[in-house]
C-alpha cells in the first residue's frame, strides 16, 4: 500500500463515481480500477461497492478513508519538515486552535508573524481541547491554541491569555432584559444549557454549581461559539462559554452576552506535544509568540 493507491482511494471516495475521479486525476478508468482492486487484494478485503451510477465505502472503506486523509496529512507535514532542514524557515505551518478567542489570536500571530516570514503558509484547524490535543500527538498539528486546564503529561505550552467565564442569553428572557451586568450561577441553575462538548469541561462546569445546590441541565454541548449562539438566539437555552466569544457574535443576532458571578477564568495556551521536538518552523513560531508576551 503506497501513497498513490490512498490518494487514489480518497479521491474515488470524495467523488462517489470512478469515472469522475479518474478524470480528476487525470488518468484512464483502467488504470485507476486497477490499482483500487490491487488495493483491495492487498488488504483482503472490499473497499467499496460499485452501483450503475456512484460506488458506496464498505465498513472497512470507511475505516481507509479516516486513515488515509491522516496518512496524506501526515505526508504532507513529513515533507514541509524536511523542506525545513533543507531550505530554512519555509513551508506550511500546522495550527489548531480552539474557538472563541482562538480564531483571533491565531490571525493576531499569523499576521505579525507575516512580516518577518512572508513566504510561510499556514493550515488551520478548529476543535475541542480533546480534538486539538489528539491531533497533536497523532502528529496532524503541530501547535495549536488550547485552554486550561491543559494535560500537562502531553502538552507542553506557555499562557498567552487570561479570560472568564460569560452567559449568552436569549434577548427575549428576562435576565437579557436585566438591568444587572452581571448573572450568577443561582440565576441560571434551572435553565436549559448549552455549553462545550469538551468532557473535562462539562464536569469543570457541573462543579460550579455545587454550592447552589442545583444539578446543572446541558442540553447542548458544542465546539464551537458561532454554534451555541445560534441555538440561544433559537431559545433553547442559556450558552456559557469565555467572555471573548462576544466578538465572534453578529451585531444583528437577537442574543445579550453577560459575565457570570462568581468569577472563574480561563487560561488560553500556545501548546506542542511534549514529546516531540517542533520542527524549526514551528520552534520560530513559538518564539515568535513567546516574545509577543514577554
Amino acid at each position: 500500500m503506497d501513497l498513490r493507491q490512498i490518494r487514489y482511494f480518497l479521491t474515488v471516495a470524495e467523488e462517489r463515481n470512478i469515472t469522475r475521479a479518474a478524470e480528476r486525476l487525470h488518468l484512464s478508468q483502467p488504470p485507476l480500477s486497477r490499482a483500487l482492486m490491487d488495493l483491495e487484494e492487498e488488504l483482503g478485503c472490499t473497499l467499496i461497492i460499485r452501483g450503475k451510477r456512484h460506488v458506496t465505502l464498505t465498513p472497512e472503506g470507511l475505516a481507509l478513508k479516516r486513515r488515509g486523509e491522516q496518512l496524506l496529512a501526515l505526508a504532507d507535514i513529513t515533507k514541509t519538515e524536511i523542506a525545513d532542514v533543507k531550505n530554512g524557515i519555509s513551508g506550511t505551518l500546522y495550527l489548531g486552535h480552539v474557538d472563541s478567542n482562538g480564531p483571533s489570536l491565531a490571525a493576531e500571530w499569523i499576521s505579525s508573524f507575516k512580516k518577518e516570514y512572508p513566504n510561510i503558509t499556514y493550515n488551520l484547524w478548529c476543535g475541542t481541547v480533546d480534538d486539538l490535543t489528539y491531533r497533536m500527538k497523532s502528529g496532524l498539528l503541530e501547535l495549536a491554541i488550547t485552554m486550561t486546564p491543559l494535560n500537562t503529561e502531553q502538552l507542553d505550552g506557555i499562557t498567552v491569555y487570561s479570560d472568564s467565564w460569560a452567559a449568552i442569553i436569549p434577548g427575549t428572557h428576562p435576565l437579557a432584559k436585566s438591568k444587572k451586568q452581571t448573572v450568577s450561577l443561582k440565576d441560571i441553575a434551572d435553565t436549559d444549557l448549552i455549553i462545550s462538548s469538551r468532557h473535562s469541561r462539562e464536569e469543570e462546569i457541573r462543579s460550579w454549581f455545587v454550592p447552589t445546590g442545583k444539578e446543572p441541565h446541558f442540553i447542548v454541548k458544542t465546539a464551537h461559539s458561532s454554534n451555541a449562539s445560534k441555538l440561544v438566539e433559537q431559545n433553547i437555552g442559556i450558552a456559557i462559554f469565555p467572555a471573548s466569544v462576544a466578538k465572534n457574535i453578529p451585531g444583528d443576532s437577537n442574543v445579550v452576552v453577560k459575565p457570570i458571578t462568581p468569577n472563574v477564568n480561563v487560561d488560553y495556551v500556545l501548546s506542542w506535544d511534549k514529546e516531540k521536538m517542533p520542527s524549526a518552523l514551528a520552534s520560530k513560531f513559538i518564539e515568535h509568540v513567546r516574545n509577543l508576551y514577554s
